[in-house]
């Protein structure tokens, strides 16, 4: 085995071995045959699927006898500005007890992903609102009205962070003890 070989294959196993002591074999499992990546989280692991996926995904989690994911505990976005918005699932198991974030990452010119209501009833009040602060659109959602906002706003997002409040939103933090990088 060259240098080259042993930095790539080091390089390869990293991830794995900073995911041991978590449900990622499990999840790995049970996502076979599924593009997904992960990466460890503060209270659990964070698991990236492409969009185009994210359905099956969280079929598979939902439906895994080991895993058993049967609440959809949040489902929110993440503005990244020009990198995208991250859609995030944030699933829990009642009988198993343990955590998984779900992340799909949309490019900025492409805001469209499946529904999750088929799997989760409480997906649809969540991505409702998830449509109307970010402009993430859920293909297929049975009732996609706005929820929270006045219906005329279909093109004003407040969590984004090209909202024009923004600014005004963190410049009303200053004073309040907060440090730059709270903000």
């Amino acid at each position: 085995m060259t240098s080259e070989e042993t930095t790539e294959s080091t390089e390869a196993a990293a991830p794995t071995a900073t995911l041991d002591g978590t449900i990622w074999a499990e999840v790995d499992r049970a996502l076979s045959g599924i593009t997904a990546s992960a990466e460890r989280g503060v209270l659990d692991v964070i698991v990236h699927v492409p969009p185009a996926e994210i359905v099956r995904a969280l079929k598979a989690l939902k439906a895994d006898a080991t895993l058993k994911f049967d609440y959809l505990r949040s489902l929110t976005a993440v503005d990244n500005e020009a990198d995208g918005i991250d859609v995030v699932y944030h699933l829990y198991s009642t009988t198993a007890r343990h955590n998984l974030t779900v992340k799909a990452t949309l490019p900025p010119t492409n805001l469209f992903i499946d529904t999750a209501t088929s799997i989760w009833r409480a997906a649809d009040w969540l991505e409702r609102e998830t449509a109307e602060m970010f402009g993430v659109r859920f293909n297929g959602h049975p009732d996609p009205r706005t929820l929270l906002m006045p219906e005329d706003m279909d093109d004003t997002f407040p969590l984004r962070k090209d909202h024009p409040l923004a600014e005004i939103e963190i410049l009303q933090g200053e004073g309040m003890g907060y440090s730059e990088e709270d903000q």
